[in-house]
């Protein structure tokens, strides 16, 4: 082989790689963007329902909360399943009954207690869930599981099923007035009017681990 025969070889070596890359790259950025259906709370409390495109989930959950709606639920459409396919999630009434199940729910929510230290539990892991980009739906639906003492699991089943039942959450905590102070259900319907429901909550971890520490002194 002559040196320009070796030469010519190279460049066709060269420009066929690039043309691979550039078909590679073609592929990539030419795949249908991802899509999310969503429901949130916005700042009046109304229930907010929609699509977005987005590259992941995180994405979408930032989109909504610069709206300053609490998202409450979101998932993935599946785009390979044509539209009328039935899906492995319940609909909303198979969800509720489901839901409705438990043999926990005979105690009136108005009668409901639970001991302050699982109050503040169960707000600090709320708290730490939503931080970490679960949606109110997902971080209840975890603590239902998570939280074993009887009354908390009963409070959690609650407020997940008002939330389904389309309730705004500091509309479901007001319905547990033994459990729930006035100054917290205002605190977290503040938090769902600005968008910032995870920091309400810390706020709250802090006031009552206060309560905690004084009470404590108090009985000692």
């Amino acid at each position: 082989m002559t040196a320009l025969q070796c030469f010519n070889s190279a460049i066709l070596q060269r420009c066929e790689a690039r043309f691979n890359f550039a078909i590679r790259a073609l592929r990539l950025f030419s795949r249908p963007m991802p899509q999310f259906t969503y429901r949130a709370r916005n700042a009046q409390g109304g229930l907010v329902e929609g699509v977005l495109d987005c590259p992941d989930r995180a994405v979408a959950i930032r989109q909504i909360e610069s709206q300053h709606c609490i998202p409450i639920r979101i998932d993935v459409v599946d785009t390979a399943k044509p539209k009328g396919t039935k899906t492995d999630s319940p609909a909303p009434a198979q969800r509720k009954l489901r839901l409705l199940a438990s043999p926990e729910v005979a105690t009136p929510a108005q009668n409901l207690k639970i001991p302050h230290s699982q109050l503040l539990i169960f707000t600090e892991q709320l708290a730490n869930l939503l931080q970490a980009g679960m949606t109110l739906d997902e971080g209840l639906s975890v603590l239902e599981k998570r939280l074993k003492h009887p009354r908390v699991h009963q409070m959690t089943h609650r407020l997940h099923q008002s939330l389904v039942d389309g309730r705004s959450f500091s509309q479901a905590l007001s319905e547990m007035p033994r459990i729930f102070q006035p100054l917290y259900v205002n605190l977290v319907a503040a938090g769902e009017a600005s968008g910032a429901l995870p920091q309400i909550l810390l706020r709250l971890v802090k006031h009552l681990m206060q309560a905690k520490e004084l009470r404590d002194r108090v009985q000692q």
